[in-house]
């Protein structure tokens, strides 16, 4: 993959999700926010979470620490993400409890973490959470609309790296992708959550990953990652489910391809 040209920014986050080894530094980084998690499961009362549809449901602290927060080796990846590619302008679109939002904020060169949440409740769990490691972070209670149409306007640098993570529907992935493209700037990363969850997510993946102005792209299992570099006339696209697996139901993970990138045969295509 770096032999044909993808920038070695990738190097470290990709290594650690094939290798699983973290320097000291990052270890330390990976603990407190996993320290954070232990304190959010021990929790003694409910959540009361409010869904896109207005729906009220309850969650247990152990169920946002460990069923919807995000999982450990990808909070890392998130973090070697901020880190390697030294994003100081930072935006992600569902909030949970925080972790993930502690995982980009950790970077030593995040200047600004801007994360929005609709339910209150949660909202403020991670405005608690994510002040323990950044003071600069910003927790936005409200849709994402709503709040895309106070933050996009504001910004001033625009974005290096956005996360979105929430609204896992195919109309309404390529709509939040859509109002925050043009500031995202050259350069800069989107990863996406969850593209395999649903036949919705799936086809949104495949109208995304062929964006024009993306240099590279990579399916990497869990996550959906996009380079922006410019108008290249033909977008690289890598496959690395089969390496990392898919959290699509009932798809079946196929022999190990002799080369990463994208090709019909491998689970993406199936």
């Amino acid at each position: 993959m770096f032999g044909d040209g993808l920038p070695r920014a990738f190097e470290r986050p990709l290594e650690f999700l094939f290798e699983g080894r973290l320097s000291e530094a990052e270890q330390r980084a990976a603990s407190k926010v996993e320290s954070i998690r232990q304190t959010v499961a021990r929790g003694a009362s409910s959540f009361e979470v409010v869904n896109r549809d207005g729906k009220v449901f309850q969650l247990t602290p152990a169920q946002i620490a460990h069923g919807v927060s995000i999982s450990p080796e990808w909070g890392i990846f998130l973090y070697l993400c901020s880190e390697s590619f030294r994003a100081r302008t930072i935006l992600e679109l569902g909030s949970c409890a925080g972790i993930s939002g502690c995982y980009l904020a950790s970077s030593k060169y995040c200047e600004s973490l801007v994360t929005v949440e609709a339910s209150p409740e949660l909202a403020s769990l991670a405005r608690e959470n994510i002040r323990q490691v950044s003071k600069e972070a910003e927790v936005v209670n409200a849709f994402f609309d709503d709040a895309l149409n106070e933050i996009l306007p504001a910004l001033r640098g625009g974005i290096d790296l956005a996360y979105i993570d929430g609204h896992h529907t195919y109309e309404a992935t390529l709509h939040y992708f859509r109002r925050l493209e043009p500031h995202l700037n050259e350069g800069g990363l989107v990863v996406f959550d969850d593209i395999h969850l649903s036949e919705g997510m799936f086809r949104a993946w495949q109208v995304i990953k062929e964006w024009e102005g993306f240099a590279y792209t990579i399916s990497a299992g869990r996550f959906g990652i996009c380079l922006r570099g410019g108008p290249a006339s033909t977008t690289v696209n890598y496959n690395l489910c089969p390496y990392f697996g898919c959290l699509r139901v009932g798809l079946r993970r196929p022999p190990l391809p002799t080369s990463p990138r994208s090709n019909p045969s491998t689970c993406e295509g199936a």
